[in-house]
């Protein structure tokens, strides 16, 4: 799986510290915050309770502030799916780069302008999409 992600960030050798573990950290924006804000480049994977792996990659540091953030070298990913396909990469769209991610304080890693991942808020403590 490492092996895959650093053929997908670029670097073979990558070595990638883990920051946040819902399972471990708590599913709750709050958390995340303190954990991945102003931390660099990350690398989010989500397994589904179905066996799948996917995720996404920003080199921008996450933050609290409420915005969309620009960034062309932002990618999503999937490792295990449903179709049994071949591990993929999957660039954001140059037209969408606008709204490549978006960060709030109230939520955890947001991918494209529509919440690709996780959304978690923090007063309820549960995964209100996916």
């Amino acid at each position: 799986t490492s092996k895959k992600l650093n053929e997908f960030y670029a670097k073979i050798y990558q070595r990638w510290d883990l920051l946040y573990k819902a399972s471990r950290d708590r599913f709750d924006a709050k958390a995340f915050h303190s954990l991945c804000d102003n931390q660099g480049p990350t690398m989010t994977i989500i397994p589904s309770t179905t066996n799948y792996l996917f995720g996404g990659y920003t080199p921008i540091s996450w933050t609290s502030d409420n915005s969309h953030r620009n960034d062309s070298k932002e990618f999503l990913f999937t490792l295990i799916n449903l179709h049994n396909i071949e591990s993929t990469k999957y660039p954001v769209d140059p037209r969408q780069r606008g709204c490549a991610v978006y960060h709030h304080r109230d939520d955890g890693p947001i991918f494209g302008g529509f919440g690709y991942f996780p959304r978690f808020r923090s007063h309820n403590g549960k995964v209100t999409a996916i």
